[in-house]
Parts: C-alpha cells; structure tokens; sequence
C-alpha cells in the first residue's frame, strides 16, 4: 500500500501548498529519502496502528481483495482495543512502561484483547461498549480461520460495523478522556521522534484516513449534512 506525504521544503517554496508526493507505506510511520524534487527528507506520519490498518482495508477493497480487507479491519478493531485501553489505564494512573508488560499477557489472543478492553471500559463509563454483533462475529471466524472468501457486500458490511464499534468508542473517549488520548497519541509521536535520532530538520504529519482520533471524521461528515 502508498500513502500520500508531503515535502515541507517544497510546500515552504510554494507558500504553504506543497505537491503530494507518495511512498510505500511502513509500519514505523518514518520516512526517510528524497522528495520527487531531489530534497531531503526526514519525515513522520502520526498515524496510530489501528487508523493505518482501517486504511490498509480500504485500499484493499478498492482492488478487489475481500478477504484481506476483513482481515486488516479485524486488525485495525484490536488495535484500537489496545489504544482504547490505554487511554483509560493512563486516566487510572497506570504507567506506559506497565501497561506494555500486562498487555503482553493478552496480546496474543484476540479474545483477551476484547475481554479486557470491555472490562475497562465499562469500569470507567458504566456501559457496554459497541461490539460486533454475532452475525459479524462469525463472518470474521470464517474468514480468518476456515479461510473464507467473502463477497463484496459482506466485506463492506464488515467495515462498516468495525467503523462503528470503533468511532462509538472514540466519540466517548474524545468527549470524557480527551487528555488522555492527547496524552497517549504524544508517547506514540515521541517513539517515533527517537528513531530520528538527533538528525535534523524533521518533520510531522497527520495523513487523512478513515479513522482518525485527532478530529473525530464521522462527527464532521455529520456537521456537513
């Protein structure tokens, strides 16, 4: 998969509206090289994992591979599991360098990922947060596991009810735990800059994406209508 970026040398020349130029996409959102104009570039995306995966699933469906669309939504929801209940183990006072060690007992089964994110999640706001319903569930079973090949409708289905789950839970986190998650997105953001080392200039970016936590998409598309 490509993701857009944007040279800041370029964009200072034209006075803010640089050309978008794309790469292959890497997991560690760093990029590094020469924009397609010859400058150097030592450039970052904030792009959190689940938001990167939710995009991957998109791109996926537009060339026709269905399954592997599932399968990336499948990931990007326990992602956001993980980023969900790190906010609100943060918000309880739970270090970083914790939560990594007792996450580490979970991760590696999606269902405890599940099982523990709607622990916390109902601790903190008295409520069931919005899952997949049965029907979803099995469909994702059938197709991680048996090696099902879902048809298009049932692809989007999917999507769209992952989309849900998701965007409920950042609706909420957004209006209750909005330091948290700004807190949360900055550790992400300072792991990133430590890879850049002490090489200068650099830069960060926030690419567009179905999902992002910085401004809740549904909520705008809403505004609009």
């Amino acid at each position: 998969m490509k993701i857009s970026l944007m040279c800041p040398t370029c964009a200072q020349a034209a006075g803010g509206f640089g050309t978008w130029f794309v790469e292959t996409i890497r997991e560690d959102g760093l990029y590094t090289g020469k924009c397609p104009k010859g400058h150097e570039l030592l450039l970052a995306t904030q792009t959190l994992p689940h938001e990167l995966l939710f995009e991957i699933a998109v791109n996926a469906i537009k060339d026709g591979y269905n399954r592997e669309a599932v399968s990336s939504f499948t990931a990007s929801m326990e992602r956001f599991f993980e980023f969900a209940s790190k906010v609100i183990a943060r918000k309880r006072d739970v270090s970083a360098e914790l939560f990594e060690v007792v996450w580490k007992d979970v991760a590696r089964q999606s269902e405890r990922q599940r099982g523990a994110y709607v622990f916390l999640y109902v601790s903190e706001f008295k409520a069931m947060p919005s899952r997949l319903s049965t029907k979803m569930t099995e469909l994702r079973n059938e197709v991680v596991h048996q090696g099902k090949l879902p048809e298009l409708k049932q692809t989007l289905e999917f999507g769209k009810a992952v989309y849900e789950v998701i965007q409920e839970s950042v609706r909420q986190l957004r209006a209750t735990d909005l330091d948290q998650v700004n807190a949360v997105l900055g550790e992400h953001v300072t792991e990133i800059a430590k890879k850049m080392g002490s090489a200068y200039p650099r830069t960060f970016q926030v690419t567009s994406t179905a999902l992002n936590i910085i401004d809740d998409v549904s909520r705008s598309e809403e505004r609009r209508v």
